[in-house]
């Protein structure tokens, strides 16, 4: 008979299920703790450090984070080639140790140049670190196991943001150099911590350089050719409307607040507690919505749902500023919200595995880092967008009708994402077609006869004894 300490249905089974598997899961996760707990404590306070501590004026901070941002952005593509060429978890080691070196550097920062400079290095080992760690997630499993790993890693990335905002507070009340001077360091610190789980995760191979054919290098295999992502045009399209419909987010952080706070009868105190349902079902409800996502068509099909899911309960939310009073209002913000994160939740799913499945094996790092720029660019527009749609000057019925057509513009590229996957999926399949395969070459003869010829042990196994040990 089953123990039922360890029986699925058992309260102890429950918990461990939420749990990522021992070996290379669990290392990526508590390494995502460890680096998230620090992001999550230095986010609140840097633009107080920044202005008050080291004496920057805000449109310095502005300044120096956008010109980062951009540089960070601009190298996503070549550091992930390198993660694919030299290795994915040593390059993704290196970012999280400059991330450390740079966080650490901000103690030094007294004018505005040193402050770009320090900013752009922490932003190149961020994007950078970005696309290695997307290579190394593709390295450890494949299709549903992968996404089900990424979508983990997601609830655990808001966890550790959560706890740390929450330690954030201390040094806030204190508002002094020494205790933000802590927490910087402190962060850095969390940044070693957070390279030392990698140790426990598995190499990724790395691959030769691409070439147009199957050539392969002397004395080795031949490496699979690849396609360069920024030829890849269907990939390319994926991404882009990925990117965009990404939009959400920004809907969450930045106009949600604001129409509570200005175009609603709410409590103030209703913008902590929608944004706080958000953040708990994201941890809790990441893993079961990725379920299925594993395949590029069903992952297509998530997004989809995502923006006609996004677009009602953009709906409901703006119907919350016709409620007559604050329970009412309350009431359609909660429930608004509770649509708005089912369909962040679908859609990240459904982004995580295009972003895979749709790539080529072997160039990970380049593909990842690529799919970030969607949401990137979305991210650096997206506040403007949104605050200039949702938040229109004059009668209700401007900012209502910005929330219905940004609902609708979403909902329509969501709708494209699965024709653009089956452009993909052609396009992949053609070029396969086209791809002579090298001969095999033959065993060695022996004294003995002919031994058997021997085969590397496929990722999807290596995966299984991963996820049951």
């Amino acid at each position: 008979m089953a123990d039922r300490a360890t029986s699925p249905g058992a309260p102890g089974g429950r918990l461990r299920a939420l749990l990522p598997a021992p070996g290379a899961p669990r290392a990526l996760a508590l390494s995502t703790f460890v680096g998230q707990t620090g992001s999550g404590l230095f986010l609140p306070v840097s633009a107080l450090f920044f202005t008050r501590s080291v004496g920057l004026a805000p449109a310095q901070v502005g300044l120096g984070l956008a010109i980062a941002g951009m540089i960070g952005l601009a190298a996503a593509v070549p550091i992930g080639r390198v993660a694919d060429r030299f290795g994915a978890r040593g390059t993704y080691t290196v970012t999280l140790l400059g991330q450390a070196a740079a966080t650490a550097s901000f103690a030094l920062v007294h004018s505005l140049w040193a402050f770009i400079v320090v900013s752009t290095v922490a932003s190149l080992a961020e994007r950078g670190g970005s696309a290695a760690r997307g290579a190394v997630i593709g390295g450890v499993g494949v299709g549903e196991a992968r996404v089900r790993l990424r979508a983990m890693l997601k609830s655990v990335t808001n966890a550790g943001l959560s706890i740390g905002t929450a330690l954030a507070a201390l040094a806030l009340a204190a508002d002094t150099r020494a205790a933000y001077l802590g927490v910087v360091l402190l962060n850095a610190a969390m940044y070693v911590g957070a390279a030392l789980p990698l140790l426990r995760v598995p190499a990724v191979p790395a691959v030769a350089a691409a070439s147009a054919g199957p050539a392969a290098p002397a004395g080795g295999p031949a490496s699979p050719p690849r396609r360069a992502v920024l030829r890849n045009r269907p990939y390319t399209l994926v991404t882009a409307l990925c990117g965009i419909t990404s939009i959400h987010y920004e809907v969450l952080s930045i106009a949600l607040p604001l129409w509570i706070a200005g175009h609603s009868e709410a409590p103030a105190w209703s913008i902590s507690a929608v944004i706080l349902a958000n953040t708990v079902l994201v941890v809790l409800l990441q893993v079961p919505f990725s379920r299925g996502t594993g395949e590029a068509s069903t992952a297509a099909r998530a997004v989809r749902r995502a923006g006609g899911v996004l677009l009602i309960g953009w709906a409901v939310i703006a119907s919350a500023v016709f409620a007559g009073s604050p329970a009412l209002a309350f009431a359609l913000l909660v429930v608004g919200m509770v649509l708005h994160t089912a369909g962040e939740l679908w859609h990240s799913a459904g982004t995580y595995g295009l972003s895979y499945e749709l790539a080529p094996a072997g160039s990970h790092g380049e593909y990842q880092g690529f799919f970030s720029l969607g949401r990137g660019a979305t991210a650096a527009v997206a506040p403007l967008v949104v605050t200039t749609v949702c938040l229109a000057d004059g009668p209700n019925w401007r900012p209502v009708s910005g929330w219905l057509l940004l609902g609708v513009l979403v909902a329509a590229l969501s709708w494209a994402v699965p024709a653009a996957t089956r452009w993909a999926q052609a396009a992949g399949t053609a070029e396969s077609a086209v791809t002579p395969e090298p001969a095999p070459e033959p065993a060695p003869a022996t004294a003995a006869g002919p031994g058997p010829a021997t085969t590397p042990e496929p990722a999807s196994v290596r995966l299984s004894v991963q996820e049951s040990a």
